[in-house]
């Protein structure tokens, strides 16, 4: 399964350039379908919040910095485990067939890693091992992220449903938005 789920993340070639990068932020939100592009998790789960990482960062290509072709709509914790790390000293090669990254608004991204029927997120590269430690997938909660994501979007289509319901599923429905509550604190608590 891919990490995005159904959602095929993409960035829009026909946005207008803007001084400063974090302008770009509803654009990236539309474009990345309001998730993580690197883990999945949806921003409504993110205590943190989310922000534009620059896929080839800063440091290694300047003139990039208000490029929306190098924004990833990331949350605060993939972020910060990336932050400014590059392993080629060459701007234009994201990895060297061992290490690096792949840009996640990428079809190439779905080659390196995906996400378990449980919903860890799994490698199967060698640079999809390379950010899987670099992200440190494996010793953060991400099962939980995901199923929690995945709960938040049940619950926003059945908010849209919750009028026409009978008292008996408005039951269920309240049961369900407790237990969606429970995730969320769960995460807050640890900081994801």
């Amino acid at each position: 399964m891919r990490i995005h789920g159904d959602k095929n993340i993409h960035r829009r070639l026909d946005i207008p350039y803007m001084e400063d990068y974090h302008d770009y932020i509803p654009y990236l939100r539309e474009d990345f379908y309001n998730i993580c592009g690197y883990c999945g998790k949806h921003e409504m789960i993110s205590h943190r919040g989310m922000e534009p990482d620059h896929f080839v960062p800063d440091r290694i290509d300047h003139s990039r910095q208000c490029d929306y072709s190098n924004l990833v709509y990331s949350c605060f914790t993939c972020n910060r485990k990336k932050q400014g790390k590059w392993p080629t000293s060459d701007k234009d090669k994201s990895h060297d067939e061992n290490e690096g990254f792949v840009d996640p608004a990428t079809s190439e991204y779905d080659m390196h890693l995906g996400r378990a029927e449980n919903g860890e997120i799994e490698y199967y590269t060698s640079v999809g091992e390379y950010m899987f430690n670099t992200f440190r997938f494996g010793s953060r909660p991400i099962k939980i992220i995901w199923k929690a994501s995945l709960l938040y979007e049940l619950t926003e289509e059945l908010k849209t449903k919750v009028n026409e319901m009978s008292d008996v599923n408005k039951e269920k429905y309240l049961s369900m938005y407790i237990e969606l509550s429970k995730f969320q604190q769960y995460l807050f608590n640890n900081n994801e």
